[in-house]
């Protein structure tokens, strides 16, 4: 398959994933379409911050949130499952969101989803440096074409913030010294989605990377003491209360267990949701996730031409590793696979161009082709295995380094 093939298919996919979600809005009316949207469950935290219920006892309060809520969209005629898509993140996002609720229902939403392209648009510009020059289009159109950004980007979630979280960290852990707190830092932007945060502290912590620790801990005290100062010092345990909450239900305000891309949800579609089943299966990604580690770090330090090395590929498989893994994952949080594709991309440009290119992008074809089929968690996770397994089976220290444009 030439590139020229390649481009063509993946400037028509953009093309046609833009237009299947650019019409769906236009048909709801966006106004209505964002009311019906995850951006509301931000939104909801804002909104009670907004109105003096900003302490955590009545921020996760359910009824509570349930009455704002169903004021914010009964002008839309929009009333969602169960009356409530809660707001379930720190209360930092309520102190972020609140602005935007005293603004028309389409200039809040832009305004967010703005953020989120422009953390997107971070993300690819320094993912490029894992890519020769010539070869950076192709990250471009890859990541542009990336099913998984077009359901954040129209939900209004915080995907491409996870993306550009784990971005910083490798861009801090790759230069060193004291850019490493900076790459801790970084990765608290996953607090976001904490869920998907132990895999990235393991990794750190087995690096015993104390610095990137350190500015990671640092990070995080600065979210509590600004969440505390809306919402009391003891927020983490009302925060806490509504996760194990959130965890418990199914088919329930909003959380569907069989819509999820992870180990979970792939259990879900097989009738087999048994917890014990699901912690082995858990087990054994992160023990191959480790081994990839601890086998991959025997290997020489690369040298200053390569691009792609061990800190890109370990940091790609634990990407992979922690979405399999997390508890609870929707096809917009995929997002964040951008850096793990980005990784294999820069490796397959430093060694076999043609096959190992060609695999990736129709990966990209592969992930779109899924969208509202019946399996599409099933195809999904075959393609997250299959990018999980060539990267535990590339041994960096065997192969040499091409020279970088």
């Amino acid at each position: 398959m030439s590139k020229r093939l390649l481009v063509g298919g993946l400037l028509g996919l953009i093309v046609v994933l833009a237009y299947l979600f650019g019409s769906a809005i236009v048909a709801a009316g966006f106004a209505t379409h964002i009311a019906n949207a995850d951006y509301m469950n931000f939104l909801l935290g804002g909104a009670m911050l907004d109105q003096g219920q900003g302490h955590a006892a009545t921020l996760y309060d359910i009824a509570r949130q349930a009455s704002v809520q169903q004021a914010l969209t009964a002008p839309y005629g929009i009333r969602f499952h169960d009356g409530l898509l809660p707001f379930v993140s720190v209360p930092l996002v309520a102190l972020l969101t609140a602005p935007l609720y005293n603004l028309p229902l389409p200039v809040g939403f832009a305004l967010w989803d703005g953020v989120q392209l422009t953390a997107l648009l971070l993300s690819l510009w320094l993912l490029g440096a894992m890519l020769p020059a010539a070869n950076r289009y192709l990250l471009w159109l890859g990541g542009l074409a990336f099913l998984p950004l077009y359901a954040s980007l129209t939900l209004g979630q915080v995907s491409p913030m996870l993306l550009l979280g784990v971005t910083l960290l490798w861009r801090g852990l790759r230069a060193g010294g004291a850019a490493n707190w900076w790459s801790g830092a970084g990765l608290a932007l996953l607090i976001l989605k904490p869920q998907l945060l132990p895999l990235f502290l393991l990794y750190l912590l087995y690096k015993r990377n104390w610095r990137a620790l350190g500015g990671f801990t640092i990070t995080t005290v600065v979210v509590y003491l600004l969440s505390a100062l809306i919402s009391g010092f003891d927020w983490p345990l009302s925060y806490a209360n509504i996760l194990v909450w959130a965890g418990q239900q199914r088919d329930h305000y909003g959380f569907t267990p069989e819509a999820m891309f992870n180990l979970r949800g792939l259990l879900v579609r097989f009738a087999a949701d048994n917890v014990v089943l699901l912690i082995t299966l858990s087990a054994l990604v992160v023990a191959a996730l480790v081994y990839a580690w601890l086998s991959s770090d025997h290997s020489p330090t690369p040298t200053a031409v390569e691009r792609v090395g061990t800190l890109e590929l370990q940091l790609a498989a634990t990407t992979i590793a922690a979405t399999l893994t997390s508890l609870h994952l929707y096809l917009h949080d995929l997002t964040i696979l951008i850096f793990s594709g980005a990784a294999l991309l820069g490796w397959a440009a430093q060694r076999y161009w043609p096959v190992w290119m060609t695999a990736l992008l129709l990966g990209v074809l592969l992930t779109a082709l899924t969208f509202g089929s019946n399996y599409d968690v099933v195809f999904l996770l075959m393609l997250i295995v299959a990018c999980a397994a060539s990267l535990y089976l590339l041994p960096p220290a065997r192969r040499q380094a091409s020279v970088v444009q």
